[in-house]
C-alpha cells in the first residue's frame, strides 16, 4: 500500500497510509465492473486453454462491486432471440442468443431425454432357431426406431396391460429355406389391435423408420417368429426412446480487436481452422473474420492469431449458442425443436406453481 512520510515535532518519521480519493475509488470500481462484465460475457483463450470458462452466479461476487446482476424479465426478453440457420426433416441448426448456460443445457437435455417417442418395449418369442439368443434379439428389436405419432397413444402405467390405447403391435416371421438369408426391419409387419386402431392410423400406419436395418442372419431351416409390442416412453428411461442422434451446442467464436492492426495472414499450421486471411481486410487494414462459425478455436488457431503481437484476441461469446439437432427419424427435427420448447415451458410453469404454493404457505 502506498504510504507517505510525516515529520513529527521531535524530528522523527512516522508512516501513515494514503487512502484513495473518491475519484480513484470510482475509477477502480468502474474498471472492476467492466472486467467482471467482460468475464461474464466472453471466454478468453490462451495457448494453454480457456482462461475464464466459468460463469459467476454468486450474488456476493457482484455485491462487492456494487453491481446489480439481478435477473430482469424485460431485459431478458429484449436480448433473447433464436435465429434459424438451416432447416430440414433430418437436421436443424439454429442460434440461441441471450441465455445462460443452465438454460441452454436444459434445452439440450430435454431433447435427449424428455421428448417422447414410440419404441418396442416387449417381445414375445414363439420361435428362434438362429444363432442370436432371445434376449439379444429382443434388445436389437427394441433399438429399431419406429415411426409413429406418440400423441396418438396414452402413457402405459407400470401395472397396466397392453391394449389399443397405449400400444401398437408388430409381428415378425421369417423362415430361411435354403442357403442363408437376412432379417431386416422391413420384415416387421404392423398388426392393428382393433378396428378403431386401424382407422386411427389408416393414413399414416406405424412402421420402422428405415427398412434396411439388419436384425439377424439365418441359415437354412432356421426360423424367427415373434410379436413386438411398442409403447410410448422417453430417453431418460432408455436410449431407444431418445428421438435425436445428437443434440449439441457450442459457443460462437469472436474476434476482439484491442488496437488497430494489419491483416492477419493465414498460418500454414492452421489452414483448416483459421478464420482470417490476407484477402479479407477493411479499409483501416484490420483483419475481418470470413467464417467465424467454422472456427474450431484449436490451439494452432490461437497461436496463429498471436494476439499479444497484433492486438487480436480470440474468444467465445458465453451467451451465444450454436445448436445442432439431428433427428433419428421418428419425427422431423423441426417438430422435435417445437416439442422441446413446449416441454421447457411446461417445466417453467410447474416451477412457478410450486413456488407460488410454498409462498402462500
Amino acid at each position: 500500500m502506498a504510504a507517505k512520510r510525516l515529520r513529527e515535532g521531535d524530528g522523527g518519521q512516522g508512516m501513515m497510509p494514503a487512502y484513495p480519493t473518491p475519484a480513484q475509488q470510482a475509477a477502480a470500481t468502474k474498471g472492476s465492473t467492466k472486467l467482471a462484465r467482460d468475464q461474464q460475457s466472453r471466454m478468453r483463450f490462451s495457448p494453454e486453454g480457456p482462461t475464464n470458462p466459468d460463469t459467476k452466479d454468486f450474488c456476493g461476487a457482484f455485491a462487492a462491486l456494487d453491481m446489480d446482476n439481478s435477473w430482469d424479465p424485460a431485459k431478458f426478453k429484449s436480448g433473447f432471440s433464436i435465429q434459424i440457420i438451416s432447416l430440414s426433416d433430418e437436421c436443424v441448426e439454429f442460434d440461441m442468443i441471450g441465455i445462460d448456460p443452465p438454460l441452454a443445457n436444459a434445452f439440450r437435455r430435454i431433447l435427449l431425454a424428455e421428448v417422447p417417442t414410440v419404441a418396442i418395449s416387449r417381445v414375445t418369442m414363439y420361435q428362434n432357431t438362429g444363432v442370436i439368443h432371445d434376449e439379444n434379439l429382443a434388445h436389437r428389436l427394441g433399438l429399431v426406431p419406429i415411426k409413429c405419432e406418440p400423441d396418438a397413444l396414452l402413457w402405459k402405467a407400470a401395472d397396466a396391460e397392453f391394449d389399443e390405447t397405449n400400444c401398437i403391435k408388430f409381428s415378425l416371421h421369417v423362415t430361411c429355406t435354403t442357403g442363408s438369408c437376412s432379417v431386416y426391419s422391413r420384415d416387421l409387419v404392423w398388426q392393428p389391435l382393433t378396428e378403431e386402431q386401424l382407422a386411427k392410423f389408416e393414413n399414416d400406419p406405424p412402421r420402422p423408420v428405415e427398412g434396411d436395418i439388419l436384425i439377424a442372419k439365418l441359415r437354412a431351416n432356421q426360423e424367427i417368429e415373434c410379436e413386438c409390442f411398442c409403447e410410448k416412453g422417453v430417453g431418460k428411461e432408455h436410449a431407444k426412446w431418445s428421438p435425436v442422434c445428437t443434440a449439441s451446442y457450442r459457443l460462437m467464436p469472436s474476434l476482439d480487436r484491442a488496437q488497430a492492426t494489419a491483416a492477419v495472414g493465414r498460418s500454414k499450421t492452421a489452414q483448416s481452422t483459421c478464420i482470417f486471411d490476407d484477402d479479407h481486410t477493411n479499409e483501416g487494414g484490420k483483419a475481418v473474420a470470413i467464417g467465424p462459425r467454422k472456427c474450431a478455436t484449436s490451439k494452432k488457431c490461437v497461436q496463429a492469431i498471436a494476439g499479444d503481437e497484433k492486438g487480436l484476441e480470440l474468444s467465445k461469446a458465453k451467451n451465444h449458442y450454436l445448436f445442432k439437432v439431428e433427428s433419428v427419424g421418428q419425427m422431423p427435427a423441426p417438430i422435435l425443436f417445437q416439442k422441446a420448447l413446449l416441454k421447457l415451458k411446461e417445466k417453467c410453469e410447474t416451477a412457478m406453481t410450486v413456488l407460488g404454493e410454498r409462498t402462500a404457505e
